[in-house]
């Protein structure tokens, strides 16, 4: 179960320009004993909430559950719960500015990847084939992976690939480091 945004509002304050969230005091309702809420308060409230990293995306525990910042940074920003994913448009996971974070479907989400730290061509969506000697560019479409064509020459490869990226509508970030 999620928390109601409401109660979001009362527990954080979220800075848009930086990303950053801030606890709130505790009021004495809060549905903890009094000397836990006096306790949280003396130690925590007005300070930074220390955020825990997974996989480059930072969280923050509420209410013995782990939310993923930039949802919660969502939430209370735009006053309800994000419908599909939340995408950081400059692919950094823990760059949660609202200006940088927009809702997006799988798709879209997939569409704004940056390059593998196994790509070994530099280019997303082309690799060598030693088989046949030529450059391989191929992009994902409708969860199938589109053959672009095989080519001598690198640039033609890549040219073709970023062509393609426009055409289904990748994002401008698509394939950066």
């Amino acid at each position: 179960m999620t928390i109601p945004v409401e109660q979001l509002h009362d527990m954080l304050k979220y800075n848009p320009d930086t990303g950053e969230f801030i606890w709130r005091e505790r009021a004495e309702d809060f549905p903890s004993p009094l000397s836990a809420i006096r306790s949280f308060n003396s130690r925590c409230a007005g300070k930074l909430v220390y955020q825990e990293g997974h996989k480059g995306y930072r969280r923050i525990k509420l209410l013995s559950k782990r939310y993923k910042s930039h949802r919660l940074a969502w939430a209370i920003h735009h006053g309800d719960w994000p419908k599909d994913q939340i995408d950081h448009i400059n692919g950094v996971r823990s760059d949660n500015r609202i200006d940088n974070l927009r809702e997006a479907s799988q798709t879209d989400n997939a569409r704004n990847t940056r390059i593998p730290a196994t790509n070994m061509s530099g280019v997303i969506g082309i690799r060598w084939n030693k088989i046949i000697f030529r450059w391989v560019a191929t992009i994902g479409v409708n969860n199938v992976n589109v053959h672009l064509g095989s080519f001598k020459d690198f640039e033609e490869a890549v040219s073709v690939r970023r062509s393609a990226e426009v055409k289904y509508g990748y994002h401008p970030n698509h394939g950066k480091r």
